[in-house]
Order: C-alpha cells, then sequence, then structure tokens
C-alpha cells in the first residue's frame, strides 16, 4: 500500500501556496507613468562605490562647474550642461569624492533614471539622474606634510648655494633643472608705474634664501652637498648602517600607496602553482620566489615596481627631443585599467612635470611631459626598487631591468650609480647560481648596493696653464 505523501506546510489541495506575494497586482489595474524634466540644476545622483565601503554617516558636499563639451548625450538641460561632483573630508584619514567619469564605448550613451511609484494613486514618476563614482584618497598626515616642507626648504637653499659657487657644469644642470621648477611669469601683465614686477611665490623663495645660504668660503664638501640634493634620484640615508635603511620602501614607494595594492591573486597563483606572466623579465624571473617567501610588503613593493615599468613604457617621445610625453588619460587607461584610476594618476602626478593636471584633463593634448631630470628621477626610483625587491640581498644583475627599460649599457650603469650602487662582474657563485655561461656571463654586470656609499663625485675645472 502506497503512502500517502503529506502537504507541504502552507500549501492547499490544489498544490499552491495560500499566501499571495504582496507585490502582486489585481488584474485590470493600470499604472500611470509620467516623466519630470530636469530644469532644475540639482538633480537626483546615482553613485556606485567600486570596492569601497563607505560610511553612511558622512556628509557629502555638492559642487557643479559648467561642462566644456556635451559628451554624454544630446539637448540642453542642466544634466548635460553642467558636472556636479561631491566631496567629503569628514573621515579622519580618508577624503572621499564622487564625480562623472565618462568611459568610451556605449557606456557614454546610456541615461540613468529614478522612478518613484505611489501604490494609492498608482503612478509612477520617472526623473532623470545623475551617475557617480565614489572614490577615497588617504590624506596626508601633518607630520608627512611638515617634513615635505622642511625637505622643499632645505633642497632651495642647497640649489642657491650650487648656483653661487658652483661649477659651470653643475650651475648649468642647477639653471635646467630651475627652470622646470618655476614657472615663467605671465606676460602682458604690466607693473604698477614706479613699483617693481611680482615675483613668483617660488621665484621669490629661492631668491629670498640664496641671500642667506651663500656664506663666504664655502667648501667643496658643501658644493658637492648642494649638487647631490638636487639630482633626480631619491634621497639616501647617508647615515644608515646597513644597506636596507638607504632606501626605505615607504620613501620609495610613497606614503599610502602600499594598502591600495591587492596580491592575493598572486598568492592564489603560487599556491596552486600556476604561471604569473607580466609584460617585465625583471618581475617574472623573481616573482615565484618572493611570493612563495611570504612577505607581503616585499610582495606588494614588487607589484608597485611592475606599475612603475609598464607606465614607463606607455610613454611617447616628446616633440622636442628631449624627456617623454604622457598619453592622454583615456589610452593610459585603457592599458592600465586593471591597476585603478587612482593608482594610475598617482604615479603622474609624482614623477611627471606637471602631473597635478592628469586627474582633471581626460585629454592632455602633450602638454604633461616628463622632461630630462623628471624622467631620470622615474628611472632612479626603478633602480632603487630593482636594488630593494631583488632576494639577492641588495644586488641585482641588471640585464633584465635594462631589457625592460630599454636602455643600453652604459645608461643603466649611471642610474645605478646614481643611486650608491658599485658595478662589478658576476661572481663564479652568482653565475653558477643564475644558470650564466661565461660567455653570456659578458653581457651581465652586478649593480651591488653596499656600505659606504660611492655616488659620482663633482668634477673640478683645470686650471689652464699659463704661456711660457
Amino acid at each position: 500500500m502506497a503512502e500517502k505523501k503529506r502537504k507541504r506546510h502552507g500549501e492547499e489541495s490544489n498544490g499552491q501556496p495560500s499566501k499571495r506575494v504582496a507585490t502582486e497586482q489585481p488584474s485590470g489595474e493600470v499604472i500611470k507613468v509620467s516623466f519630470v524634466p530636469d530644469e532644475n540644476e540639482w538633480t537626483p545622483v546615482v553613485a556606485s562605490t567600486p570596492g569601497l565601503s563607505f560610511p553612511s554617516h558622512l556628509p557629502l558636499k555638492p559642487y557643479t562647474k559648467r561642462r566644456k563639451s556635451n559628451t554624454t548625450s544630446t539637448g540642453k538641460s542642466p544634466i548635460t550642461n553642467s558636472e556636479h561632483l561631491l566631496h567629503t573630508s569628514a573621515h579622519p584619514n580618508i577624503d572621499y569624492t564622487a564625480q562623472e567619469e565618462v568611459g568610451g564605448g556605449t557606456e557614454g550613451l546610456l541615461s540613468h533614471y529614478i522612478g518613484v511609484y505611489d501604490p494609492r494613486s498608482g503612478e509612477l514618476q520617472l526623473m532623470r539622474a545623475r551617475k557617480l563614482v565614489l572614490r577615497g584618497s588617504p590624506r596626508s598626515s601633518p607630520t608627512e606634510l611638515e617634513q615635505e616642507a622642511k625637505a622643499a626648504n632645505d633642497r632651495s637653499a642647497r640649489t642657491a648655494l650650487g648656483l653661487a659657487f658652483g661649477t659651470k657644469k653643475s650651475k648649468r644642470a642647477l639653471q635646467n633643472l630651475t627652470k622646470n621648477a618655476i614657472s615663467p611669469s605671465k606676460k602682458g601683465l604690466p607693473a604698477a608705474e614706479g613699483s617693481q614686477p611680482t615675483l613668483d611665490p617660488v621665484a621669490a623663495a629661492v631668491i629670498s634664501s640664496m641671500a642667506i645660504a651663500a656664506p663666504s668660503g664655502t667648501s667643496r664638501e658643501d658644493l658637492q652637498a648642494a649638487i647631490d640634493e638636487a639630482k633626480p634620484r631619491p634621497t639616501p640615508n647617508t647615515a644608515a648602517e646597513a644597506p636596507m635603511d638607504v632606501y626605505p620602501i615607504d620613501q620609495l614607494v610613497g606614503p599610502g600607496i602600499l594598502r591600495q595594492l591587492a596580491v592575493k591573486d598572486w598568492q592564489d597563483a603560487v599556491e596552486h602553482k600556476e604561471e604569473i606572466l607580466t609584460k617585465s623579465r625583471f618581475v617574472s624571473h623573481r616573482i615565484q620566489q618572493i611570493v612563495s617567501e611570504g612577505d607581503v610588503r616585499q610582495i606588494k613593493t614588487l607589484k608597485y615596481l611592475l606599475l612603475l615599468i609598464e607606465w614607463y613604457t606607455m610613454l611617447l617621445p616628446s616633440p622636442k627631443g628631449k624627456g617623454r610625453k604622457i598619453p592622454d588619460r583615456a589610452q593610459l587607461h585603457a592599458k592600465l585599467g586593471k591597476w585603478g584610476s587612482e593608482l594610475v594618476d598617482g604615479v603622474g602626478r609624482r614623477f611627471a612635470d606637471n602631473g597635478d593636471n592628469i586627474s582633471n584633463n581626460n585629454n592632455n593634448n602633450g602638454k604633461i611631459t616628463l622632461n630630462s631630470w623628471h624622467l631620470d628621477n622615474l628611472i632612479t626610483h626603478i633602480c632603487a626598487l630593482c636594488i630593494t625587491v631583488d632576494p639577492e640581498n641588495y644586488l641585482t644583475d641588471m640585464y633584465d631591468i635594462r631589457e625592460d627599460l630599454k636602455l643600453d649599457n652604459k645608461s643603466v650603469r649611471k642610474y645605478f650609480k646614481e643611486i650608491g650602487c658599485r658595478i662589478v662582474a658576476p661572481t663564479d657563485k652568482e653565475r653558477a647560481r643564475w644558470g650564466l655561461a661565461k660567455a653570456e656571463a659578458a653581457s651581465h654586470h652586478v649593480a651591488k648596493l653596499r656600505l659606504p656609499l660611492e655616488f659620482p663625485k663633482m668634477q673640478m675645472m683645470r686650471q689652464p696653464k699659463g704661456r711660457r
């Protein structure tokens, strides 16, 4: 005899649930849809927070400005004619900014709407809304700002000292640096009658420091210190007692950058014995060993080095023949989009000549560049990161990074010497460890960071011989 099945809880004899869905509308009801035109300047906002947990209690202050061009849609309305931005600094450590980000392809043609439904009257009102993206950026602490201001003052004083008592070669290098650092005064603005033209604030600070920092009887050591301070390289800790203290990671990477780098994908790939492919020979040959050692700080440093190498390879030749030009923001993000806009723009703000304008302009029209000084500064930072992150204990084979940056032997040796490294041929143990044949080792040179540091010295001009 077959056992009779029990009815499920809440079902009637016909098998249908006894309770109807609350949103089900009775048959025959008509919903009236109406559109509210966006005639007011302030409209609703649809904001997304990619990879972010935004505290809901923080107040956001709105800002608006006139849109330069109608890139989102056609027609005349406040949404197409103006841009909105939301910002808050109420968080103790992070600034939050929400702004419109127009993407390429079909993304720029999308429109967003917000609907309000009244169940009593059966009316649905639709209104066009703005699409914003909310992002956060770590705020520099007061201590960091004070240190940067102090370093800028010291650098200005030493530069003035070099201009006053340096050699012709060193003066020419410092003058080129000063031209790049101080923006020229705007022409066409005559000064008042009987008064001197107003100096740029940076120029005024340099000139005022020259009178203070130019004592008589300057020694050769002081001149060498002034030249070293103006060189395009990370500032070394000359009082370091170990190579690891010469270039701290926080200085090479920058404050707050390590927190933005995610390395879980690399750790999972190494754990499952999967191959990790990158666009860098240097990183690809060392990634397995560094990730296997499990030092997260070291893994993030290696990933930041990969970002700098990929960013460097995106640079275009400069029209003037010196330095490089940064591609427009859309092209840069299309190639480096996996890193996130904040990290990619942060590299430009740190190393470019006028990089503060990178996040404000989608098309820089070739105005954002790396002149010779800034380009050298970027490469010396990459070299210092190679020495720091290499598992070989503050020495590295320069062959891989030379191939990544497409440099010749003379240039790559010069950059490693500028950060205090000694250039030597690989020893027999190093050749055996790296699997290099004797003939192959001729194209490989090793940069070693050892104490005491050795930097290129200033060449004194020879005194002309008198007539006989």
